[in-house]
């Protein structure tokens, strides 16, 4: 009975301490944008976690370093803060900074305990700001900067530890699988260009291309993710039919099956695009399958024509994140889909139509970095 007492009394304090946190970051920053806010009550104390997208070091150039910097010493590229609430002050370990510039670069990483009592408020609410590009708080806002305020859609209870082992392959064995296997994927792909033309092993590095690509997605599966790792096991299974010339139809088939997956896979994961997205993706493909392949397939029309329409949805399907506005695949998928469409396109064009230079570079490695990122869209 007194655990229950204690639980009860527990989920009160996460809940009212959850709730009586705003978060304001300035709107030109939105891109970076808070993805989540995780809260841990403990010894009087609610620890906030807060997550964002990302975080652009003010130099574009530079931004580029920046990010592979932050990617091996954190294990990740989302920028992660955290900061405590307590009943008579606001601590922030070492990421408070009372700027005067959202973009400065000197001293950014402070600590601070600010008495509640000298904290903005919003009703209920304590107010807390974004005060740099790299996230560092405030409890005052910058002059002439327009805010957007964070609304805590759900609230989840987690250590900074325990967002960490989300996030960060640092201190995720499955996330530094995911990596590792990345890595690997890389290395065959380039394998599998090299000798495609001209060592019967090319199948073994192929299939194992595909097969790492899987492993990815299955590691990271659950519901509807499971849609699109299907998708991929039918893409090994149409990698292996391809290689032989007479099981081009049998590969076809695949491949069109794993299309339909990847399409429920997105539709369900993310969301369905607009109706402008699904009219010029299918005007687009029906214009070059008729335009450019139709007179030359012969006894394949139709099932090209079928095939062309299956891709054609998983691409427009793989705009859904876009729409949400998932950072990084959000962009990245439309574009391997993209890539998707032009790798199987030119498959076609190199059967049925005139032989292309530098097929296998062309073909493969669109279609590799295609699988790759469908892959990573499990971890989305």
């Amino acid at each position: 009975m007194k655990k229950l007492v204690f639980l009860f009394f527990l989920v009160i304090s996460i809940t009212v301490l959850s709730a009586s946190v705003e978060i304001k970051m300035p709107s030109f920053d939105k891109k970076n944008g808070i993805h989540r806010i995780y809260f841990y009550s403990h010894d009087d104390k609610t620890e906030v976690t807060v997550v964002f997208w990302d975080e652009d070091y003010p130099n574009f150039l530079l931004d580029l370093v920046y990010d592979v910097y932050r990617f091996f010493k954190w294990g990740r590229f989302y920028d992660i803060e955290t900061f405590f609430v307590e009943r008579d002050k606001i601590v922030f370990p070492d990421d408070f900074c009372p700027s005067v510039d959202y973009f400065q670069i000197d001293n950014l990483h402070n600590y601070a305990g600010v008495p509640i009592e000298k904290v903005q408020k919003n009703g209920e609410k304590i107010v807390v700001y974004v005060s740099t590009w790299n996230h560092m708080f405030s409890t005052q806002p910058l002059s002439s900067v327009e805010y957007q305020n964070y609304s805590v859609k759900e609230e989840i209870e987690a250590r900074r530890i325990d967002v960490e082992r989300i996030f960060s392959f640092k201190h995720s064995s499955r996330l530094l699988l995911a990596v590792v296997l990345s890595l690997t994927m890389f290395v065959l792909s380039v394998l599998t260009i090299l000798l495609k033309s001209k060592s019967k092993n090319a199948i073994f590095f192929k299939a194992s291309t595909t097969l790492c690509a899987l492993l990815i997605a299955v590691m990271n599966s659950s519901h509807f993710e499971w849609f699109i790792s299907a998708g991929l096991f039918f893409g090994l299974l149409g990698d292996i039919f391809l290689e032989n010339p007479e099981k081009f139809k049998d590969g076809m088939i695949m491949f069109l099956i794993g299309h339909i997956l990847y399409s429920l896979g997105f539709g369900l994961k993310f969301t369905v695009p607009p109706v402008l997205i699904f009219g010029t993706i299918y005007f687009t493909l029906m214009a070059i399958y008729f335009l450019v392949l139709h007179r030359h397939l012969g006894e394949y029309k139709l099932a090209i024509f079928i095939y062309v329409l299956a891709i054609a949805t998983m691409m427009v399907f793989s705009f859904g994140p876009l729409y949400l506005g998932v950072y990084y695949i959000g962009f990245l998928l439309p574009l391997s889909a993209g890539l998707f469409v032009f790798s199987d396109l030119c498959i076609a064009y190199d059967r049925f139509v005139r032989k292309l230079p530098a097929r296998n570079l062309i073909i493969l490695s669109t279609y590799f970095f295609a699988q790759w990122v469908i892959s990573l869209s499990n971890l989305f």
